[in-house]
């Protein structure tokens, strides 16, 4: 049987605009496990073109009796009600110089034009700022010249995201599974993969994710194939069926696909920057390559194939090391004990 969780009588609604990114999942699943708490969670989707214009959610209405309210760092300033408390989560700091190389004029624009000013807006609005890593949390502090804000790890579900209930099938005799979760966008890599599938030949099998960009590319690939859009079951399976996650990323404010699939008992090779290290240990539960240097994550690639053994040791560690850092029941906690002080606070 569960133990009894930690839970708090109140009322706590979480309003954000679509962005089909990690932020929505872990905002459904903060609500769920808070939810499995007895905590009255509302989540309110509002449309994607709102996070072009913010200040029109300004007149939305709330839930009724709304104790706390949670929102992200872009918009969470327009959801301010009042003396309710505001928390803010800061999932990726979009004006970070890192991104440059990445993202279109439009979009640079558009990020130090309109953007920082509504980080500043609500870091000025926020009761508490919180960061979901290290990195995200120095960044959000250094390039925006506030106070550090408070760290809380993102979690992720370790009893639905497991390993599969028989054991991977060797992988002499058969391609060797690398699979790809994401938008294939160029801050995510996905611009390196078609070298990385190059490199390696035809004794490895790539799945991957539908996205918009480098598709083309991808599917001239011989050994690639396109899995469409997945629900969660379906990413899961994947997560199982695969012998390893590739994520030549080049910037996470932290890491959610590399999580799900180390959950899964699916180690990682990935870039080795941004909040990588905070999820990957390197040389235990994966391998982490320079950015952008295509031999060395084909080298490490290669290196997993051929030691079987040890890729199986990595499994086992990166399981066990999600359920013990990383797991949603330690992030509730964490979230539970912030609003308990805040609403402790509102009281004096």
């Amino acid at each position: 049987m569960r133990p009894q969780l930690p839970s708090i009588n109140v009322n706590i609604w979480f309003p954000y605009t679509v962005g089909g990114s990690g932020a929505d999942v872990l905002t459904e699943t903060l609500a769920a496990a808070l939810r499995e708490r007895g905590v009255r969670a509302t989540t309110q989707r509002y449309a994607h073109d709102f996070q072009y214009a913010p200040w029109l959610l300004r007149g939305v209405d709330p839930p009724a009796k709304t104790d706390i309210i949670v929102a992200n760092t872009w918009n969470g300033f327009a959801f301010k009600r009042g003396d309710v408390p505001l928390v803010a989560i800061q999932h990726l700091l979009v004006i970070d110089p890192l991104l440059a190389p990445y993202r279109n004029r439009r979009q640079a624009l558009f990020h130090h034009a309109l953007v920082r000013r509504f980080e500043m807006a609500t870091h000025r609005r926020a009761d508490q700022v919180v960061a979901v890593s290290e990195f995200t949390g120095s960044r959000y502090s250094e390039l925006l010249g506030v106070e550090p804000p408070l760290i809380i790890r993102n979690g992720v579900d370790t009893t639905f995201f497991r390993p599969g209930r028989t054991a991977r099938p060797d992988a002499a005799g058969r391609p060797f599974r690398l699979l790809f979760i994401g938008n294939l966008t160029l801050r995510k890599g996905a611009d390196l993969i078609p070298a990385v599938l190059a490199d390696l030949g035809d004794a490895y099998e790539f799945s991957y994710t539908s996205g918009v960009r480098v598709k083309k590319a991808l599917l001239a690939a011989a050994n690639a194939r396109t899995l469409g859009t997945l629900d969660a079951e379906g990413v899961r399976r994947e997560y199982e069926r695969a012998d390893l996650l590739l994520l030549p990323t080049r910037l996470e404010g932290l890491p959610l696909v590399a999580m799900e699939a180390m959950a899964c008992g699916t180690p990682v090779v990935a870039s080795d920057t941004a909040s990588l290290p905070e999820v990957v240990t390197d040389g235990k539960t994966g391998i982490l390559c320079p950015v952008n240097d295509v031999c060395a994550l084909a080298n490490a690639i290669r290196t997993l194939r051929n030691n079987p053994r040890q890729l199986r040791q990595f499994a086992i560690e990166a399981r066990e090391d999600m359920v013990r850092r990383f797991s949603i029941d330690r992030m509730a906690d964490e979230y539970i004990e912030l609003f308990t002080r805040l609403l402790s606070r509102r009281k004096r």
